[in-house]
């Protein structure tokens, strides 16, 4: 057995003996895949926000429109009216004014001409008894005439004051017109704007499914080299076991639900006490579980948590004693990916570190609270147990 253990120790030291020179070779485009891809996680959470924010504010928008159209009918319906009733005051006004003109004329050429010689002989104190006559038709005359031109007054004032009115509904009434006219073409350019935001989102939509296809397949990497751990889908088995159902497990690999709406993912029981966070002064940012996504609608299943780095450079610590088995630099979104096996079936992962604590190897012990590396903004940390997933928050304090 030791002989055995010994030849297949042997191939894998000369195995990745060869790979060196490639893998230094691939190291630089990697760091350049890892800055773009950081840039694509900030775009990706713009985008999603951007699409909502634009279809929501679009309906607002609509409606909006609608409320002033319906605004603006009603008051053009109103100010025709009081324009008509305007027009109809001011030629009752007219009327009365020429009315009231006609009476007093008559009146002063009444006094001009039959009365003067009366109030002239009154005022000579010599009064005779046709200008005594004369004089009393010309009060009683006076006295109706007065009457009449009074109440005609009294009209015109009322006239005045309703004309008055009027005049300043119809004001008020204009400004309304004028202000939704104003704000009917400043919504109706603003929904212009947003048609063209709606156009460009479009555009952006085909990122976001592009970076989530992205983001699936570095997922699936992740599921893959789980499965060649025998953590995830089936039990560590002997080398020549392992080998016989490599192509097999491979192909089941690919066979993976369609937007990863995994509804049968198995999840372990756990009693256990509770250990230490991996990052210390971390906050959770996306939970274990199924979520539906923001665009699409369908459901996920993620299968492990992530924390946000309360600065850059933060220290990630084992969370229990054990045994490193797997330690690589996967690129892209997972970057470097440590795997830690524990005692009770319990395997811990780690992914998204930018840098190795110095050490860290396959075959490594490691202590609990142990460094095995840092991130620059966040973790993805994830637990199995038995072959099966476990909510990590079960495991760890926060």
């Amino acid at each position: 057995m030791r002989l055995i253990f010994g030849f297949f120790l042997s191939f894998s030291l000369l195995f990745s003996s060869s790979l060196d020179n490639t893998i230094h070779q691939k190291n630089k485009e990697l760091k350049l895949k890892k800055i773009e891809y950081r840039k694509m996680d900030k775009k990706l959470s713009k985008i999603a926000k951007k699409i909502l924010t634009a279809k929501k504010e679009q309906s607002d928008l609509e409606k909006k429109i609608a409320s002033l159209e319906k605004n603006i009918k009603n008051n053009e319906e109103q100010y025709i009216n009081l324009k008509k009733e305007g027009e109809k005051l001011s030629k009752d006004l007219n009327r009365i004014n020429s009315k009231i003109a006609s009476k007093q004329d008559k009146f002063v050429g009444l006094v001009a001409k039959n009365f003067s010689m009366a109030l002239a002989l009154e005022e000579l104190k010599e009064p005779t008894k046709d200008s005594v006559i004369m004089q009393e038709m010309y009060e009683v005359y006076a006295k109706r005439n007065s009457v009449a031109i009074e109440n005609l007054k009294r009209e015109i004032i009322s006239l005045n004051k309703k004309q008055a009115s009027l005049k300043e509904k119809e004001g008020l009434i204009k400004l309304e017109i004028a202000t939704y006219t104003n704000e009917r073409l400043d919504y109706t350019t603003k929904k212009k704007e947003k048609e063209k935001l709606i156009k460009a989102l479009a555009r952006d939509k085909a990122l976001y499914k592009k970076r989530f296809n992205r983001i699936k397949k570095s997922r699936r990497s992740l599921e893959r080299k789980l499965a060649k751990l025998k953590i995830i889908k089936q039990e560590q088995k002997d080398a020549i076991e392992a080998k016989r159902l490599k192509a097999k497990n491979r192909k089941d690999l690919e066979v993976e639900v369609q937007n990863n709406r995994d509804s049968s993912v198995s999840i372990a029981s756990y009693r256990g006490g509770k250990t230490i966070s991996p990052l210390k002064g971390s906050r959770l940012i996306k939970k274990f579980g199924t979520y539906i996504d923001p665009i699409y609608k369908f459901k996920i299943f993620n299968k492990s948590i992530t924390l946000k780095a309360p600065y850059s450079g933060s220290k990630v610590r084992n969370v229990l004693k054990g045994k490193v088995v797997f330690s690589e630099n996967s690129g892209g979104m997972l970057g470097r990916v440590v795997i830690i096996e524990h005692a009770r079936g319990i395997h811990t992962i780690y992914a998204k570190l930018s840098r190795l604590a110095p050490g860290i190897y396959v075959g490594k012990q490691l202590s609990k609270g142990s460094v095995i590396g840092k991130v620059d903004k966040s973790l993805m940390f994830e637990v199995t147990k038995d072959n099966k997933h476990m909510n990590p928050l079960k495991l760890i304090h926060l």
